[in-house]
């Protein structure tokens, strides 16, 4: 138990380091010195932050609910990695297998699914695998538009999934700290986190209409 502590209280300091870190990259212009410098740092401490978690969800019984949580953190995390490198070439075979991983733990999560704790419901579960599902199943999807991602999407799918593992993270420690207004304390940051997603693939689509029109202007010059 003595570890376990340890680890927990690890897990915490690096989570809180994070979030705090990760504010930068997430307001910042994307692209800029600074969105990289910091979203480097919060790489850094979010696999920290991710390990942490899987030692305890390996080592120690957790509730179904959470390890969904660290499913999702964990898989947005990964692909929001493999989105930024891949600029020379569309999803391949790594990334189809990495999402079929995904689905299968969805599966099996859903298929193991029980009553639960008071603080982490089923219901955070089962919406927990069903968002991560959805996201999983997208990649899938991306092999049959390869072009079109690659030209257009990958900067703002590398975008979107880590602003979705920041919030899964956020999500998730609210979650434990306010474990008294369960659900709540962890639907909120979620909802927030889909809003922040949202505005932000808004204004990348945006940006890119108004550098496609400057293109064609000057073309047309």
């Amino acid at each position: 138990m003595h570890g376990h502590a340890m680890n927990v209280a690890l897990h915490v300091s690096l989570g809180v380091c994070g979030l705090l870190v990760g504010l930068v990259p997430l307001l910042s212009i994307k692209g800029a010195a600074v969105h990289r410098r910091f979203g480097l740092i919060f790489v850094g401490l979010a696999s920290m932050v991710l390990l942490t978690a899987l030692i305890a969800d390996v080592a120690y019984r957790q509730p179904i609910a959470l390890l969904a949580a660290s499913l999702s953190a964990g898989y947005q995390y990964i692909a929001s990695l493999r989105a930024l490198a891949l600029r020379t070439h569309g999803p391949n075979t790594i990334d189809a297998l990495l999402a079929m991983a995904a689905l299968a733990g969805c599966a099996a999560l859903i298929a193991s699914m029980n009553a639960g704790t008071a603080s982490w419901s089923p219901m955070i579960g089962y919406s927990t695998a069903g968002y991560l599902a959805s996201i999983a199943l997208y990649d899938l999807s991306r092999p049959l538009w390869a072009k079109v991602w690659l030209q257009r999407i990958r900067p703002l799918d590398h975008g979107l999934k880590m602003a979705g593992c920041y919030f899964a993270m956020f999500s998730a420690g609210m979650g434990n700290l306010f474990k008294n207004l369960q659900p709540w304390s962890q639907v909120l940051p979620s909802s927030l986190g889909l809003l922040v997603m949202l505005v932000l693939a808004i204004m990348y689509w945006h940006r890119l209409r108004a550098s496609r029109a400057r293109l064609v202007d000057a073309a047309t010059r």
